[in-house]
């Protein structure tokens, strides 16, 4: 005869159970069953009656619907009685993150890999690529792999380190000059390994010239430079400080206005304060600290669009479009010494590099072939405590509790894909020489892409950029996470309570559909068009007005540093690790991939109504086809409305029906492609998603409608581009309407 009993979470329990009395629990195994019965596939003359057994329980199983639980089906014979025992097997592996994740050991994690510089190219660097994948072999992944890429990475010159120096005017002699080197100011920071602070990709150059502040360096400044103030930036070099924009930008706008060189500095207004000693007393910035940076885009600059592999066709590197003048940074510290004439010199050089990115799987059980991403970078400026290292102490922590899953016998669903990426800082070249690499099965397979650049840059509250389709994924994992903050009971309520900003009153956390390009999710969502999300730990942005932390690319940016300001005792860390974690198994895990189509017509009909707002009028008297973008994005909110409403009345009965479940996925899966086009965005062909895409004068933010939004800031600054503009609406209505067809029907 066969009996059902029920195997819960951590042990099985003895008693009988009745199917229509099943629910999933979370018991402690009895003692008395901790010796695991014979299992009857060992047995060759019962395979029929066990495959026959197991394939009519999973039916009953699926028709009462057991919720809260990942089960597995397993026939056991008990040698003494003769009874052939089915037992589901009912994990929770939500609980099981919660119960697993161990802030010690992510911390141990974070010490050991941020003990030296990892600068990408070097030795130490690689070293850490290998320690990462041996890291995660030890935790149980099915396999580990290095996926390696010969890349061109710049350097600065150690022996003749760059520098500025102040020159009389009269006489020319020199007055003085800036520090090579960042002042050691603990134990940590005096490593041999420590390369001078320099700006990545800069050209090398001797460049001498009147010296000109620009503020934050942004279009708007150079223009109130130019325009209101009447100076002719000619032959100039600009000192602006960090902050607004991407860096590589400033250098473009000063190389608009004819400047001759760039100085870039961290203004204590926006690093530091009077009130608090800054570090190694607090996380504030010290006039020594330098913040390093690239001022380059992204991937490998002699094979764009296309993968680094060994049987690439390169450009020669005297033929590689790199900025035109060069650009140093230094602290503030320094730069309250200049004033007058200035020399610039940078020694920088450009090589050919092999860059190491780590690739571990956990092969899905019944789709292997659709992937759940998850990915951080193990470069860093210097020794990167918090970026990127805390993130990759984080996904190593997931490997191995993912790993403890599987030897309690919890395979997911889908395939999850471990990545961590190498030569982030320089331009995310790693990522997205691997993306590339992968392009086409990505887009085939590709389901989501979470990306943890860091885990923490302070412990107030969360910062998320995601799609759409992924907002109530996120916020139904941070309902099961308990707060780092003892005044609230989950994440999702911390979260709730602390707006980045300056928000009261909302009914929902405050995220943003905006990714930019400052990390590896950006090949993923606007080459692949895979459903990215980039999470962080930080700040009290309302009352902490700054860009970032302020030890930020700096050789301050050190373990002691976080361990004692940025998240003492790591309760922030574990937290968002576990919410890393619940995302991830759930989007693996899920029957139904869990994505609201309606999040994303809302998300488009919100930014269309504001452009519509502010341009309609003008648009018309230019012959802009505004009436058919209108159409566009009321068919997407009447489709997404119809999909979800089909979807809710055949939710129930799809359990049975594992194609309907994999059609129903594909659309979901396949929404997101949808808004991609080629050719990309107007000069940027790397640059694809038509509705939220970096912004072409600050590529750290996304725009909502980006080639419109791009070519009306143009229009506005006297560029004539309304040919550009009406391209734009086309393809925008374009993208949007076959986002329709994906989601209808058949879609013919």
């Amino acid at each position: 005869m066969l009996m059902l009993l029920g195997d819960l979470s951590r042990g099985v329990t003895r008693s009988r159970l009745l199917i229509s009395q099943l629910r999933c629990k979370d018991l402690e195994c009895p003692s008395s069953c901790q010796k695991p019965l014979k299992t009857c596939k060992d047995d060759a003359r019962k395979q029929s009656l066990w495959y026959t057994a197991v394939a009519t329980t999973e039916s009953i199983l699926r028709s009462i619907n057991v919720r809260g639980c990942r089960d597995k089906i397993e026939l056991y014979c008990d040698e003494t009685s003769g009874v052939q025992t089915i037992v589901l097997v009912c994990f929770n592996s939500t609980q099981f993150i919660l119960a697993n994740v161990d802030k010690d050991k992510i911390r141990n994690n974070l010490r050991e890999y941020s003990k030296e510089p990892r600068l990408a190219g070097t030795k130490q660097d690689a070293d850490l690529a290998k320690k990462i994948q041996s890291d995660w072999i030890a935790n149980g992944l099915d396999e580990v792999h290095m996926a390696t890429y010969d890349v061109l990475l710049s350097f600065p010159n150690t022996t003749t380190p760059n520098l500025i120096q102040i020159k009389n005017v009269t006489s020319g002699q020199i007055i003085s000059e800036t520090k090579p080197y960042e002042v050691a100011l603990t134990p940590a920071e005096n490593n041999s390994n420590v390369v001078p602070p320099f700006n990545a990709f800069s050209p090398a150059g001797d460049v001498t010239g009147d010296l000109v502040y620009v503020n934050y360096g942004t279009v708007e400044d150079f223009m109130y430079v130019t325009t209101n103030l009447s100076f002719n930036l000619t032959g100039t070099i600009v000192i602006a400080r960090y902050g607004k924009i991407f860096r590589g930008d400033k250098v473009e706008n000063a190389q608009h206005f004819n400047a001759a060189g760039v100085i870039l500095y961290s203004d204590p207004r926006d690093f530091s304060t009077h009130n608090v000693k800054p570090y190694p007393n607090s996380w504030w910035l010290p006039g020594t600290g330098i913040q390093r940076g690239t001022v380059y885009g992204d991937g490998d600059i002699q094979t764009p669009l296309y993968p680094s592999t060994y049987y690439a066709n390169r450009i020669p590197v005297e033929k590689v479009a790199l900025q035109k003048i060069p650009c140093q940074p230094i602290g503030y510290e320094d730069a309250y010494q200049l004033l007058g004439k200035v020399r610039l010199i940078v020694n920088n050089y450009i090589k050919v590099k092999p860059v190491y990115n780590v690739i571990g799987y956990i092969k899905g059980r019944e789709e292997p072939d659709r992937y759940v991403l998850i990915g951080n970078h193990h470069d860093a400026w210097v020794f990167g405590a918090v970026d990127p290292l805390s993130g990759t102490a984080s996904v190593t922590e997931i490997t191995r509790v993912f790993g403890q899953m599987l030897k309690k016998g919890h395979r997911p669903r889908r395939t999850l894909v471990f990545c961590s990426w190498d030569a982030e800082e320089p331009g995310l070249i790693g990522s997205i020489e691997w993306v590339e690499d992968h392009l086409k099965v990505l887009l085939q397979r590709g389901v989501a892409y979470l990306n943890m650049d860091s885990s923490a840059t302070s412990n107030f509250t969360l910062a998320i950029g995601t799609s759409p389709l992924l907002q109530d994924a996120i916020y139904e994992a941070a309902k099961h996470v308990p707060s780092q903050d003892p005044s609230f009971a989950t994440m999702y309520d911390m979260w709730l309570h602390r707006p980045r900003s300056n928000k009261s009153n909302l009914q929902e956390p405050q995220l943003t559909y905006s990714l930019g390009s400052g990390s590896d999710m950006a090949a993923f969502y606007q080459r692949a068009g895979i459903s990215s999300i980039d999470m962080v730990m930080t700040y009290d942005e309302a009352n902490i007005p700054i860009s970032t932390y302020p030890l930020y690319h700096s050789s301050y940016e050190t373990f002691y540093a976080f361990d004692a300001f940025i998240d003492p005792g790591f309760t922030a860390t574990a937290a968002i690790t576990k919410l890393m974690a619940i995302l991830a198994i759930n989007l693996a895990d899920s029957e139904l991939l869990p994505m609201k189509v309606e999040r994303y017509s809302r998300a488009i009909y919100d930014a269309y109504a504001t452009l519509a707002t502010h341009y309609r009028d003008l648009w018309q008297s230019k012959g802009v086809d505004i009436e058919s973008l209108d159409s566009a994005v009321h068919n997407f909110s009447l489709a997404a409305k119809a999909f979800q409403e089909q979807l809710d009345n055949i939710s129930k009965s799809l359990s049975g029906s594992p194609l309907l479940q994999r059609m129903i996925n594909d659309k979901l899966m396949q929404l997101e492609r949808a808004f991609l086009d080629p050719e990309g965005l107007p000069g940027r062909p790397d640059q694809k998603h038509m509705m939220f895409a970096p912004s072409q004068f600050d590529s750290y933010i996304d725009n909502s409608f980006p080639g419109i939004v791009d070519t009306m800031f143009q229009i506005e600054h006297g560029s004539d581009k309304w040919d550009q503009l009406k391209q734009q609406v086309y393809i925008a209505t374009y993208t949007i309407q076959s986002a329709v067809f994906t989601l209808q029907g058949l879609g013919l």
